[in-house]
């Protein structure tokens, strides 16, 4: 019983060693959003981020070509809700799951590119409501036409550069029919910003 028990206290205590090692390759980022940053609703209407929003990307160890692994948490989102022009509501942007990507080394600069899962949650005197987008975000290229198909928009990004870590991170898609403000839009985003470290 004896030996049992010391077995036991054993393996704790080598969990307890080894976890923080476990966590040692990862190296948490955070980009800060700078005043480029908007979302733009068919080019009828465009929100700015609040100052101070931020995101927090979570690297792992480099992978064998240089490529490294990350994840966002949907905590490590920090945006405030974005006031609607001309309403009394806000818009708030976070993701509803964790989200994973990669960044690529390039010979013009880091290429980074993640797809998330956004929510946007209106607040409103007279609506409110969740929706959700499945929106593909990259430092090259985004593209989205309106419900109707009658429209399209297309953004590029900027890959981040070496030493200083500024970019510009792009994404894009169709606005819900319902949902508020220019419903059924060609809808598409620039995060710019620059982060504190890359791995």
């Amino acid at each position: 019983m004896i030996a049992r028990h010391a077995l036991a206290a054993f393996l704790i205590a080598g969990l307890l060693w080894t976890s923080p090692s476990a966590q040692a390759d990862e190296t948490i980022s955070t980009f800060s959003l700078d005043a480029l940053s908007f979302v733009s609703f068919g080019d009828q209407q465009i929100l700015f981020p609040p100052s101070g929003s931020s995101i927090k990307f979570r690297f792992g160890a480099p992978a064998a070509d240089g490529s490294v692994p990350f994840t966002i948490a949907p905590s490590d989102v920090s945006i405030a809700p974005i006031p609607l022009p001309n309403s009394a509501g806000t818009l708030h942007y976070t993701i509803a799951s964790a989200a994973s990507g990669s960044l690529v080394p390039t010979a013009s600069g880091r290429k980074l590119t993640f797809t998330a899962l956004v929510r946007a949650t209106l607040s409103d005197t007279t609506r409110a409501g969740s929706y959700e987008y499945e929106i593909p975000f990259s430092t090259e290229t985004a593209s989205a036409s309106n419900a109707e198909g009658t429209d399209s928009v297309s953004v590029e990004g900027m890959r981040l550069v070496d030493g200083v870590w500024y970019g510009q991170l792009v994404g894009a898609t169709t606005n819900k029919t319902n949902a508020f403000p220019e419903p059924g839009t060609a809808v598409y985003t620039v995060l710019s910003g620059q982060f504190d470290q890359i791995p």
